[in-house]
């Protein structure tokens, strides 16, 4: 984990699956309960303008979702009327956040 200011930063992995989907594993901590996996399916939407994101609890979670979204070609149906597609935004800028070495 690392902290700037505010901020904490747990450690994850994310792994693309192809068509635009991605899987987002990181470790919720917290003292009463422990570390817990967490997994999240991103999931582009058929509007095109943004993701959904789902939370997936076991290997059969993620199959079955997968295979929901088969007829979408992986997409998430895009709802006018509640767009939940903007639930996942960019991350903001930190300011002063120290730059990576590689990029020096």
């Amino acid at each position: 984990m690392r902290e700037h200011g505010d901020r904490r930063f747990e450690a994850s992995a994310v792994a693309f699956l192809g068509g635009g989907l991605w899987l987002h594993h990181t470790l919720r901590i917290s003292e009463a309960d422990g570390a817990s996996d967490v997994l999240t399916l991103i999931v582009p939407c058929t509007c095109g303008r943004g993701y959904t994101d789902i939370g997936v609890d076991t290997e059969d979670d993620l199959i079955e979702t997968l295979a929901e979204l088969r007829p979408t070609y992986g997409r998430s149906l895009h709802d006018d009327s509640a767009p939940d597609c903007h639930s996942v935004r960019p991350v903001p800028a930190l300011t002063g956040w120290p730059r990576d070495a590689r990029s020096s």
